[in-house]
């Protein structure tokens, strides 16, 4: 059999998908092929996954080929055209009809919720709000897979550098405090960001007193993070520069003992190593994100909490709010690193 995932974006989107490869590899057995189809921005991200055959960055390398089945995941007009030349048995997900985006009835829980909705716009923002699944949930069922679980395939030199920069302490505590300006309410607000920093640095948090902070962040979000680095006068809190690659940022990620973070391509590298986390959510849902037994939540009380809003009230999302959930985790202390 030869099956072909189409997933270029959004990145977070990108390693969550990821996870289902080991899981169809499994139930077709090692005769399955399966190809994938992604943006170059996100091959840092699939590279190393033992479990995806040919890793692709447009169409033209899988036209020759007759399909057995296409995951189509993403509704963009230039991709659904593309896909719309290759050869195959069956679609699961979008695809063009009569020019415009359509999409599978087995693919109907996820798209319903989406830009191009069968009910409209109002409707499937609703939807958004009614939801009870994760996307593990749901995309489990699209694939007809089960035994799903996060995953990410680390490049070992991106290991050693990330032990090699990240501070020495006993405790390391990632914060991602931004969204690189493409979603403010997605971000922590600037007092309630300085607040958190203190009650870490001061002990009365659950990573206790002898806790480094580790600011992540890229571009614009780094230099953000150096500004804040720069208003403390102790070591403990550095800004990890990880604009080099995505493996950089996983790797940075990975060697935490704990993270807090907004809903972000952070938190998905965050959970596919198994990093106990917080994380907050205003303009997005916090259903639809697995927390895989490592994480707790804290959720906007505003109206326009899941509105997907880059203006939503961000206000109830607090430091207070924050400290206690992850109090309320029981992961928090995390693994001591050597």
């Amino acid at each position: 059999m030869h099956f072909l995932v189409v997933k270029k974006g959004a990145l977070g989107d990108v390693v969550r998908t990821s996870y289902f490869a080991k899981a169809m590899k499994q139930k077709f057995g090692p005769g399955l092929r399966l190809s994938w189809i992604t943006a170059p921005a996100s091959a840092d991200l699939l590279r190393l996954n033992p479990h995806i055959d040919d890793l692709w960055f447009d169409f033209a390398p899988a036209e020759p080929f007759r399909f057995d089945r296409i995951y189509s995941l993403d509704d963009e007009l230039d991709t659904l055209a593309g896909a719309a030349r290759l050869t195959t048995q069956a679609v699961t997900g979008a695809y063009l009809k009569d020019d415009r985006p359509a999409y599978t009835d087995d693919a109907a829980e996820w798209f319903d919720m989406g830009l191009h909705s069968r009910f409209g716009k109002q409707r499937a923002d609703e939807l958004k709000k009614l939801n009870k699944r994760s996307h593990a949930e749901i995309f489990a069922a699209m694939f007809q897979v089960a035994d799903v679980k996060p995953e990410f395939y680390l490049d070992p030199a991106c290991r050693r550098w990330a032990q090699s920069v990240l501070p020495k302490a006993r405790r390391r505590l990632g914060i991602n405090p931004y969204s690189g300006g493409r979603w403010p309410s997605k971000e922590l607000r600037p007092a309630e960001l300085r607040r958190l920093i203190g009650k870490v640095l001061d002990g009365s948090s659950a990573m206790r007193a002898d806790a480094a902070i580790v600011l992540i962040g890229a571009g614009e979000d780094f230099t953000r993070n150096q500004a804040l680095v720069a208003e403390q006068s102790t070591s403990r809190v550095i800004a990890v520069c990880t604009d080099e690659s995505v493996q950089h940022l996983a790797a940075a990620v990975g060697a935490l003992d704990y993270l807090i973070t907004s809903d972000s391509l952070a938190l998905h590298l965050g959970v596919a190593q198994a990093v106990p986390f917080t994380a907050f959510f205003s303009p997005t849902s916090a259903v639809e994100i697995d927390a895989w037994g490592l994480g707790t939540k804290v959720i906007s009380t505003a109206p326009d909490y899941c509105s997907y809003r880059k203006d939503a009230d961000n206000s109830s999302i607090t430091a207070e709010r924050i400290l206690a959930a992850m109090t309320e985790n029981p992961l928090r202390a995390g693994g001591a690193r050597n």
